[in-house]
């Protein structure tokens, strides 16, 4: 993992891994760059929120090699009320890559020396002389990126080794810098795609006066609560899911207000204070689902503070509605204040992998004055 860094070459390569006789090999030696695409002359990348479009052996793909893609690609996302993977994948042979697919927004090229079927030979022949021999030699080195390879805003991924084996291992143990690549891209172009409009600005305005924070607040979503130590926003369609962004202060205490338990016990005070579950029943609250299926928790960094990063299920006490919510706890020392942000979503029997993505995007948009 430390020595990752230095091989993650953040490249505009042309035409590499296109096996395209007027394409340019794949050089790992330099500095992993090429000339780039003049990018008012691509297309927009297709695809859905989450899909990514494999380019491999498949008969590799039904063995050791592709177990390995699956257990990264496809890992349950923790938290969901429902198994989904955290992304929707689609293998396809090299013979396969038609003008559909290299405009996809997420690719990933599998390559590995070893083989000699037809879609080894052409996966292999993507790298250049040079490259190849830098694989041979330093087996540490397994993947490169590059942006807009055939598509504007497309992200592209490219696994190599010198072996099926080496190529394995090094996936695995890296899984969770794959998986950040492309969720992080994911993140990044819902953020662009939720807009503000002057309405959504006004609310912003008034939260800001009130808290002293921002955060992205979309044109569609309206104030449901504003308080001196707390702010409701919400989206709610006539049709479809309904999703909710709400900021919570309170003066810093302890330490121990960062054990998991506290932290469910502070978010259940939260709801039964201000999330009401049905605005015609003022007895009916939010509740954090902790027996059937626990909170799942993990440290992370947060605008450069330590922050708890806690997803799960939610209901409410009476067990009229329920979802998911994703949320970060994490104390803002210059003002003495801890913070409990959280986004949460209300849509019944359908998946929630984006939603809570879309959430988790909003929720990184968060700012202190």
């Amino acid at each position: 993992m430390k020595k990752l860094a230095a091989y993650i070459l953040i490249a505009l390569f042309t035409v590499a891994c296109t096996g395209e006789k007027d394409g340019a090999k794949v050089d790992i030696d330099g500095d992993g760059k090429a000339k780039a695409k003049n990018e008012a002359y691509l297309p927009e990348a297709s695809g859905e929120p989450g899909e990514i479009v494999i380019v491999m052996n498949k008969r590799k793909y039904d063995g050791e090699l592709g177990e390995a893609i699956k257990e990264v690609f496809r890992e349950p996302v923790p938290g969901l009320t429902r198994t989904e993977p955290m992304f929707t994948i689609r293998v396809i042979e090299p013979f396969e890559f038609n003008r559909i697919f290299k405009i996809a927004r997420n690719l990933v090229y599998v390559v590995s020396l070893e083989g000699e079927s037809a879609a080894d030979k052409w996966l292999q022949g993507t790298f250049s002389e040079s490259s190849k021999q830098a694989i041979l030699n330093d087996p540490s080195r397994f993947m490169q990126t590059s942006d807009n390879q055939y598509a504007k805003d497309q992200k592209v991924l490219q696994l190599f080794g010198k072996d099926d084996a080496t190529l394995i291992d090094n996936i695995l143990e890296n899984a969770d810098v794959i998986q950040n690549y492309f969720n992080i891209a994911e993140k990044e172009r819902l953020a662009n795609s939720l807009k503000m409009t002057t309405a959504s600005r006004g609310i912003l305005n008034r939260v800001n006066d009130e808290l002293g924070i921002s955060i992205k607040i979309p044109g569609s979503y309206e104030l449901a609560m504003l308080e001196s130590d707390f702010m409701w926003a919400r989206y709610l369609p006539a049709v479809g899911p309904s999703k909710n962004l709400f900021v919570y202060s309170k003066d810093y205490k302890s330490q121990e207000e960062f054990e998991p338990e506290n932290i469910i016990k502070l978010r259940d005070e939260i709801g039964k204070k201000y999330i009401y579950g049905d605005p015609q029943n003022p007895e009916s609250f939010m509740l954090t689902e902790n027996k059937f299926m626990k909170p799942v928790f993990r440290n992370i960094n947060f605008k450069d503070r330590y922050t708890v990063e806690m997803k799960g299920a939610w209901k409410t006490n009476n067990y009229s509605v329920g979802g998911t919510f994703v949320s970060y706890t994490f104390v803002d020392e210059a003002k003495g204040k801890l913070y409990y942000i959280e986004g949460f979503v209300i849509y019944p029997n359908e998946d929630h992998r984006e939603l809570i993505r879309e959430m988790e995007s909003l929720l990184t948009t968060f700012r202190t004055s």
